[in-house]
C-alpha cells in the first residue's frame, strides 16, 4: 500500500543535479558520473561533470512562475541548469498535479505551489524532464505517477502509483504510454482543456516573437543526436494521439497553443508515407501537403 516504505533511509540521501543534463541523484557524496548523460539518446559534458546540491543550484539558477492558461501554471529556470526543461501545476476541483519538473525550484516556487493548494499527484512524461521532482515529492508528498517501463530511472525518488499504459490520476487528467522517445515515455491529456503535454514525443521551434506559436513540429528517438523514430514507433504515436481529442500540445520546453490533433497526426502520416525523419518540418509545409 501507499506509504510502506521499509528502505526510507534510501530516500533521505542528498541529492545532487547534473548541470549538462538536469538529471537528480541521491547519493552519499558527489555522484562519479551521470547516467543520464552516459545513456545513448544524450551527450557526456565535454568539459567533465560538475554537480550540484540543491541550495547550490537554486543560488545559480532563479526559478520564475506564470500562469499559461486558467488553472495551468508553468514553472521554470533562467538561466537555465541542463536542459532547461519547464514543470507545469494543473490545477482541478479535485487536486492538483505537477506534470514534469524544471531544473530546480526555489524555495519561493515552492511557496507559490503551496499557495495555489499543493501538489497530490506527480507524474512526468519520461526521465530528461523529471527535473526536481525529488523537490516536489519531499516537500509535498504527492502520489507519484510513472510508467513501470522506465522504473530503472527513478531511484531518487518513491514511485508510489505505477503503470502500464493508460491511468487517469485525476478525474479529466490522462497519462497514455507512447514509448518510443523512451520504453516509458507518456503524454499527459487534459480532457476539459483540450491540452496534450506531449513531453518529448514531438519538438516545436517556436515563432521568434511568440513562444505560445510553433512554426515548425519534428518527433525524434534522440533529438540531440538527430536519430528518428522507427515505423512501429510512429504507428504506436498514432494509436495514441488520434484518441485524444486536443487542440494545444504542450513540450517541456513550448507550450504550442497553435499545435492540435490534426497537425500531429498530418506529420506522423507524412513520416508512415515515406521515411521516419528527425528534421523539423515547417507547418505551413505540413498542412499543404496534408
Amino acid at each position: 500500500m501507499p506509504g510502506y516504505l521499509p528502505f526510507a533511509g534510501a530516500l533521505k540521501l542528498p541529492a545532487y543535479t547534473c548541470d549538462n543534463c538536469g538529471f537528480w541523484q541521491r547519493h552519499f557524496e558527489t555522484p562519479p558520473h551521470c547516467p543520464m548523460c552516459l545513456d545513448a539518446r544524450h551527450v557526456v559534458p565535454q568539459d567533465g561533470w560538475r554537480f550540484r546540491t540543491a541550495r547550490e543550484a537554486q543560488d545559480a539558477f532563479p526559478c520564475h512562475w506564470e500562469e499559461l492558461e486558467p488553472g495551468v501554471w508553468r514553472f521554470w529556470n533562467e538561466p537555465v541548469s541542463g536542459i532547461g526543461p519547464s514543470a507545469y501545476l494543473i490545477r482541478t476541483e479535485n487536486g492538483n498535479m505537477g506534470f514534469e519538473g524544471c531544473p530546480v525550484f526555489s524555495e519561493a516556487a515552492l511557496d507559490q505551489i503551496e499557495r495555489l493548494g499543493g501538489m497530490q499527484l506527480l507524474s512526468a512524461s519520461h526521465p530528461h524532464s523529471y527535473g526536481a521532482l525529488v523537490q516536489l515529492q519531499d516537500r509535498f508528498d504527492p502520489e507519484l505517477c510513472l510508467p513501470a517501463a522506465d522504473f530503472t530511472w527513478s531511484a531518487a525518488l518513491q514511485v508510489s502509483w505505477p503503470y502500464d499504459d493508460f491511468l487517469e490520476p485525476l478525474p479529466g487528467l490522462e497519462l497514455h504510454r507512447t514509448a518510443g522517445h523512451f520504453d516509458g515515455h507518456a503524454v499527459l491529456f487534459d480532457r476539459k482543456r483540450k491540452i496534450c503535454f506531449c513531453g518529448d514525443a514531438l519538438k516545436f521551434e517556436l515563432e521568434p516573437n511568440d513562444f505560445r506559436r510553433a512554426r515548425t513540429i519534428s518527433a525524434h528517438k534522440a533529438f540531440v543526436r538527430g536519430v528518428p523514430l522507427t515505423v512501429n514507433e510512429l504507428r504506436r504515436y498514432r494509436d495514441v494521439f488520434e484518441r485524444l481529442d486536443f487542440t494545444q500540445t504542450w513540450t517541456p520546453f513550448e507550450p504550442a497553443a497553435n499545435v492540435g490533433r490534426t497537425e500531429v497526426l498530418a506529420l506522423i502520416d507524412a513520416m508512415l508515407g515515406s521515411r521516419p525523419h528527425a528534421a523539423p518540418v515547417p507547418l505551413t509545409d505540413l498542412l499543404r501537403r496534408a
